[in-house]
């Protein structure tokens, strides 16, 4: 394949050099007290006795974030056999939604990716993020229910090196937590290193904090900006992953690629010390050095143990596949949303009050805790999280940002997205065979068979609907394919529409009225008076 640009930039094995080693405390800072253990719990409930452990150990808070696999009737039952009582069990249903919880970033990776995560693990952590703020919490423990970590003591010792560091990391070395395609690397006989991991990570909530988009990596995405500024730590603690089989299902890998991708770019530029300068050339670089690095693997194939070599070639065509399907202009579009996100993000942390105990966090949120619960816990620390912080952007050029998300209505085919220009978006990719995607997502990217001009003329003239249109019509598309109405944020644009602008918004400015008629005034969401 003819690369599309210079071959100088590449993708590294390991990123050691952008974590800084946290090094042993003193007696005095290691008596540091750990506010809670979080653990976005997805598997059976005998996973979670060594969270109960250190959370003993530690004499702190344990909040159980419950899905998928695991069931609260048993993880009542393991907390009784275990006699701790400092535990909140909180079932995250399939269909919570939560204003605070919506990203443009999930809609876009909703939209443009085939391959779309079935896990709940990024809301379950922005979850446990939002609750420690609500409390006023100063320091947390994310561990995954998947992770065994042998040395209570040094969860402390790990949480007393916050201040110094935003967020303080464990290497998952026992079982490496690497992708499938990084497993691919090393089995295949190449150096493969793992990077500071969201299964087992120290935050320090009293900072400025980012959250933890729906993609894969979303833990890179979530401490990017402490890498980039030397505030993101390593301790020399070591944690243990499950073992499971990353070849088992190809589809992995293409659920994975994107993200992959994009956290591999974002974290290459910070080697060279061009942080902030992610453009499209950029990106165009990067993905010749994914091409070259997928058919490195491919190359030394033979040198994997021999039953893995048909499951590690059909994983790592899936993701050439997919990468052979993406553009540039991908990754820089995610990351304009994802600098709107984090904006917002900022802006509504800014609003959030203490609250004297969990219950009424859990009411805010909407959220409900298993009976038996500890839930009238008052706060231990009592931080006014209404001061304003400097908001978190990712740093990329000065550009123009995110310029509206397409509102649908009965007359528009369906949603696309536009970032301060007109430009047709290409799907990003198409997984073969074709039964791998869904008939709900063939139906979602329709739309896409339209010729191009009339696809620009759709952008067109919803760019002129966007400072009236919520995205409420939008919900009730979604709904029909991807389950219960979901609010989402209304976007607005510039007022200074151009000439022709003006003309499309008189000519449609009826239509706009019977939709506000048929739902009965603008939605009471946060934003609507922004």
């Amino acid at each position: 394949m003819t690369p599309r640009h210079s071959t100088a930039i590449r993708q590294y094995y390991t990123h050691r050099k952008l974590v800084r080693y946290a090094a042993p405390l003193t007696a005095a800072s290691r008596t540091r007290h750990l506010d809670a253990i979080i653990v976005p719990a997805s598997r059976a409930a005998g996973n979670l006795k060594r969270a109960i452990a250190l959370a003993r150990a530690a004499r702190c808070q344990l909040v159980l974030l419950c899905s998928l696999q695991t069931r609260i009737d048993d993880v009542s039952q393991l907390l009784a056999s275990h006699s701790f009582s400092k535990a909140t069990v909180i079932e995250v249903s399939s269909e919570y939604t939560h204003h605070m919880f919506d990203f443009y970033t999930s809609l876009w990776a909703e939209l443009c990716l085939p391959a779309t995560r079935s896990t709940d693990l990024s809301l379950k952590r922005n979850v446990g993020l939002i609750i420690a703020r609500l409390l006023g919490w100063q320091r947390i423990f994310f561990m995954d229910d998947d992770i065994e970590i042998p040395d209570s003591d040094g969860i402390l010792h790990t949480v007393g090196v916050l201040g110094r560091y935003a967020a303080v990391g464990l290497r998952v070395a026992t079982f490496p937590d690497n992708s499938v395609v990084c497993h691919a690397h090393r089995e295949t006989g190449g150096f493969q290193d793992v990077h500071v991991s969201g299964s087992a990570l120290a935050v320090d909530c009293t900072a400025p904090i980012s959250f933890f988009p729906n993609v894969y990596n979303e833990d890179w995405l979530f401490f990017y900006n402490d890498a980039a500024q030397q505030r993101l730590g390593w301790s020399d603690l070591r944690a243990t992953q499950l073992r499971y089989d990353p070849f088992a299902d190809p589809r992995r890998a293409a659920r994975q690629e994107f993200g992959d991708v994009l956290a591999e770019g974002l974290y290459a530029q910070l080697h060279t010390d061009r942080y902030g300068y992610a453009t499209t050339d950029y990106w165009g670089r990067f993905l010749d050095a994914r091409e070259r690095f997928l058919g490195a693997i491919i190359d030394r194939i033979e040198k994997a143990k021999p039953e893995l070599r048909p499951k590690i070639r059909d994983s790592v065509e899936t993701a050439q596949h997919c990468l052979a399907q993406t553009h540039p202009y991908h990754y820089q579009e995610y990351i304009e949303l994802w600098n709107a996100d984090l904006h917002r993000w900022s802006q509504r942390l800014d609003k959030i009050p203490t609250l004297p105990t969990m219950r009424a966090a859990l009411d805010s949120l909407g959220l409900v805790a298993a009976e038996g619960s500890n839930t009238d816990n008052a706060a231990p620390f009592v931080v006014d999280m209404r001061m304003p912080a400097p908001p978190l952007r990712a740093m990329i050029p000065d550009m123009p940002l995110l310029g509206g998300i397409v509102a649908a209505s009965a007359e528009l085919p369906a949603p696309g997205f536009a970032t301060g220009y007109i430009r047709e978006l290409a799907p990003a990719w198409v997984i073969e065979p074709k039964s791998r995607m869904s008939s709900a997502h063939d139906a979602r990217r329709a739309w896409t068979v339209f010729p191009g001009a009339s696809r620009m003329f759709v952008l067109s003239a919803a760019l002129a609907l966007l400072p009236f249109v919520t995205l409420w019509e939008y919900s009730s598309w979604l709904a029909t394919s991807r389950g219960p109405l979901r609010r989402i944020s209304p976007i607005r644009i510039d007022s200074a529409a151009a000439p022709d602008q003006r003309k499309a918004r008189a000519r449609l400015k009826p239509r706009i009225q019977r939709q506000r008629d048929r739902l009965g005034g603008d939605a009471d969401h946060e934003e609507d008076q922004a």
